[in-house]
């Protein structure tokens, strides 16, 4: 019976990269190549890129080390791409695949930190994937994933010690906001802004305003910060149990709230449970993402829309934006006139999901007047209005809303 690549157990890699620094014996020529990276926020150019994969094998000879090492860093590599992309309870069904097959599906990958001595070799890796073949494995054994990767969110994390306590943001000291701040940045598709712990950075929210949840303060903070929405993060209690509420507050999703219950176990500390409370917190944060996002990718359906623009820079724009939704895998430009171009585009998934995906990148899909219309958010037409019955802005050659068919897939 085959192993299961999948198996945390079986594949886990130990991070100790620090500490063998100290004790291993090096030549020079063994030192390290290339500093320390820490994992990076994740973004679309960057879906299928793990990075800091840390590798720490011994064996009979350096030689027969760096190379299970490497093997096991790029199975690691591969995991950490899976988790990513696909929502937690479809990760049974994602077919067994052995090293040779994982390593057929990297592109290329790089190594910093590199250290050895006779029997050991430690680094850290950085691993590209081939983006079609990992679409094709999914694919091909019916896994629904997705590409979408969210606007970032501003973490707003407030606690208080009892249930009639005193929320705590930036006031005093704030241990959940530690916890949050010190979550490796590339934790899934949702991308989460921690502000510093100042007056400055959580400027006109105090505690009491985010548990009350004061819509005018919390979407000022995130403008602030170039955000989609915030994250409230509220932690009650650290005795029997902590008790989190973690609200999301989206300007293009409906406000979600999720709810859990962190127990401390035997010698945790009381940091220990505020962090293994906000990593559950942030994984449960990036499985609602992937659930409501996740798309079967096993055929594609077509709309045609008209896009108001007043120049050729301008619609130049607003395709390169359109390039970037991993939803789209083909644009038809099927018109184009001084004010106006008329496109078919062919995407994957629900309507819900393309406008959600889009407005990721600032675009807008909706009606006017019984057509569909795509406008790019801080453009010059962005506030123009096509479509009117009887106006000169009428289009003729709109196709109606209704025009949606499947057609087989396009992206490979």
């Amino acid at each position: 019976m085959r192993a299961n690549i999948l198996d945390r157990r079986r594949f886990a890699m130990v991070a100790v990269l620090g500490l063998m620094a100290a004790v291993l014996p090096f030549t020079p020529a063994q030192a390290q190549t290339a500093p320390v990276a820490a994992a990076s926020p994740v973004t679309a150019d960057k879906l299928f890129v793990a990075d800091a994969i840390p590798v720490d094998v011994t064996a009979g000879g350096v030689t027969d080390a760096r190379e299970r090492a490497l093997t096991q860093g790029r199975v690691a590599a591969f995991r950490k791409i899976i988790e990513r992309v696909v929502a937690r309870e479809d990760m049974d069904r994602v077919p067994q695949s052995s090293a040779a097959q994982i390593i057929d599906m990297v592109r290329d990958f790089s190594i910093a930190n590199e250290r050895s001595s006779a029997v050991r070799y430690i680094a850290s890796l950085t691993v590209r994937f081939d983006p079609v073949a990992v679409r094709r494995l999914l694919r091909g054994a019916n896994i629904p994933f997705t590409e979408i990767v969210s606007k970032p969110l501003v973490v707003v994390p407030v606690m208080r010690d009892s249930a009639d306590g005193k929320w705590v943001l930036w006031e005093g000291a704030n241990i959940w906001r530690e916890a949050w701040a010190n979550l490796p940045q590339d934790i899934g598709l949702v991308p989460l802004i921690v502000p510093t712990l100042d007056k400055e950075s959580f400027a006109g929210v105090s505690g009491e305003q985010a548990a009350g949840k004061d819509l005018v303060a919390l979407n000022a903070l995130a403008t602030r910060y170039g955000a989609g929405g915030t994250i409230l993060a509220m932690a009650t209690g650290v005795g029997e149990s902590m008790q989190i509420a973690i609200e999301e507050l989206r300007s293009d999703l409906p406000s979600e709230t999720l709810a859990l219950t962190e127990s401390p176990e035997a010698g945790q500390s009381r940091g220990d449970v505020f962090g293994a409370g906000a990593r559950a917190s942030a994984v449960a944060v990036q499985d609602s993402w992937k659930r409501r996002n996740r798309v079967s990718f096993g055929g594609t359906t077509q709309i045609t829309a008209l896009v108001p623009v007043t120049d050729l820079k301008e619609w130049l724009l607003v395709k390169k934006r359109l390039d970037e939704v991993p939803l789209i895998s083909r644009l038809e430009l099927q018109a184009i006139t001084r004010d106006r171009t008329q496109v078919t585009l062919h995407y994957a998934g629900a309507q819900r999901q393309l406008e959600l995906a889009m407005s990721q990148h600032d675009l807008a899909l909706e009606q006017q007047n019984g057509v569909w219309i795509i406008t790019a958010r801080g453009t010059a037409s962005s506030a123009r209005v096509l479509g009117r019955p009887g106006s000169a802005q009428t289009p003729a050659a709109a196709a109606p809303p209704a025009a949606a068919s499947e057609t087989p897939p396009a992206r490979p």
